[in-house]
């Protein structure tokens, strides 16, 4: 491994952590954009992979060590709150995550499985997992509940992700859970009567 510039920064090891015993920030920046234009960015990271090698750019890890962890709580890995202040407008958009798959170049072929998002597990063969357990878990912490799982932009509707169906018979479905109980969202198993859209 060649590394060049300054040296590595680390902060204690796995021998030898920095150690909280209540309620504590271990790091925390405060910053503010006050122009009226152009983009401000609170940290800013380019990992460049210049050969066959892979890797992460931020990898966070949110560990429960300790018999029931989180009572009361969560534990997150990553835990990201776009926030609306008290007497603040957005004219814009505001995301409390955004995700961007991009592919530059022209008429690129850029091959392998890309995703904007890709949802992961890994758990050990024999664990019993729970009922409410789930690739994605939605909930309400407020009193005012959106009313709209997903939001379609107009440049995508009716397109080629979303297309009308005609005389089509649905053979699978999705399991979801609804406040302690099991749904099943209905899928078409061709495409059969699938339209184009347009």
């Amino acid at each position: 491994m060649a590394i060049y510039g300054p040296k590595v920064r680390s902060v204690g090891t796995s021998a030898y952590p920095l150690t909280a015993n209540g309620s504590h920030n271990f790091k925390r920046d405060y910053f503010v954009h006050a122009g009226s234009s152009g983009d401000v960015r609170g940290t800013y990271q380019d990992l460049k992979f210049t050969s066959t090698g892979s890797g992460e750019t931020l990898r966070l890890r949110g560990i429960a060590a300790a018999a029931s962890g989180a009572t009361g709580g969560t534990i997150n890995a990553l835990h990201a709150t776009g926030q609306v202040a008290s007497g603040g407008t957005v004219s814009g958009s505001l995301n409390a995550v955004r995700a961007t798959l991009e592919v530059a170049g022209t008429t690129p072929t850029p091959g392998g499985k890309l995703a904007a998002l890709r949802l992961d597990s890994n758990i050990v063969t024999g664990a019993t997992m729970g009922a409410n357990d789930a690739y994605i878990s939605v909930g309400t912490n407020g009193t005012t509940k959106l009313t709209n799982l997903f939001c379609f932009d107009d440049a995508i509707a009716n397109d080629a992700l979303i297309a009308t169906h005609t005389e089509q018979t649905n053979t699978h479905s999705i399991q979801i859970r609804v406040n302690g109980a099991t749904y099943y969202i209905p899928i078409h198993a061709t495409s059969t009567g699938r339209g184009t859209g347009g």
